[in-house]
């Protein structure tokens, strides 16, 4: 049983690879809703061995080195308290180039996730863009935003992000099915 409810991790994570989250130009955070939880500290597991390595580098905020298949990707990584809700807010760090006309042009987004913390086990749901695209679509919600070719980046300021994350978190569609994680150390 265990294993079969690893394998949302790796759905969760081709999703976010290939844009199904929906990113923002703005953090969920402000310094009043930022958390720290110790249990997120450390090293998780998903259903394809990929690692996810929380590591605290300041108070309220942690680094994060994403490894798929021997490469790592680095994050900033803050969790966000709203109500009875957890978030994770995750923005890349600067990558490492030496052109830096071409770094220039490199835009980095947030990406927001609902996050359930326990002992070892980390639950990940990602705020889904085709649940986002279909409801401004049908004129449902009302939420800052550009569309790039397929690609829909929420604009909205932090406060606003804030009431609308708040508003459907508990919506299996704005946040489905999370993925699990365990932890290894």
């Amino acid at each position: 049983m265990r294993t079969s409810r690893l394998l949302p991790a790796a759905i969760l994570l081709a999703a976010f690879i290939v844009s199904g989250c929906l990113r923002s130009l703005h953090p969920l955070y402000s310094d009043k809703t930022l958390v720290f939880d110790q249990n997120l500290v450390g090293s998780w597991v998903d259903q394809d061995s990929s690692m996810w390595t929380f590591i605290q580098t300041g108070q309220k905020s942690y680094e994060l080195v994403y490894t798929e298949k021997g490469s790592p990707g680095r994050f900033k990584a803050h969790l966000v308290k709203l109500g009875k809700f957890v978030f994770l807010d995750l923005f890349p760090e600067e990558p490492v180039l030496q052109n830096g006309f071409y770094k220039f042009h490199l835009v980095p987004v947030h990406s927001i996730l609902r996050v359930w913390i326990e002992e070892n086990t980390l639950r990940m749901a990602m705020l889904d863009h085709d649940w986002f695209k279909n409801q401004v679509d049908k004129k449902k919600v009302k939420l800052a935003h550009e569309h790039r070719g397929n690609e829909i980046i929420l604009t909205a300021a932090t406060d606003d992000l804030q009431k609308f994350v708040v508003k459907y978190a508990n919506d299996p569609k704005a946040f489905p099915e999370p993925g699990e994680l365990r932890k290894i150390n």
